[in-house]
């Protein structure tokens, strides 16, 4: 009987203790960038920075870029409805 060695998995007992599937999706760059700039704007900064697929430097630069990026998102928005709000003193 011969045993396949060519992917062999751990035992149990020498698995990282304290990995779940979610720390394995926090490491996927896409997954960061999606949740960073399509869901959650600065509030996801932590996923960032618990992330290890970045590098210190990459962490910062992303973490003002995504800042940066937000606050032009809340800008825009204030500016929507300031616009708004003289549109409609302007009618009544």
């Amino acid at each position: 009987m011969t045993e396949n060695r060519a992917n062999p998995s751990p035992p149990a007992s020498e698995k990282p203790a304290g990995r779940s599937p979610l720390l394995d999706r926090q490491t996927s760059r896409v997954l960061v960038f999606v949740t960073l700039f399509g869901v959650t704007g600065f509030l996801g900064l932590p996923l960032l920075w618990f992330s290890r697929s970045f590098s210190r430097r990459e962490k910062i630069i992303w973490s003002l870029v995504n800042t940066l990026y937000t606050l032009a998102l809340i800008a825009i928005t204030a500016a929507i409805c300031w616009w708004s709000y003289l549109q409609f003193k302007a009618i009544l």
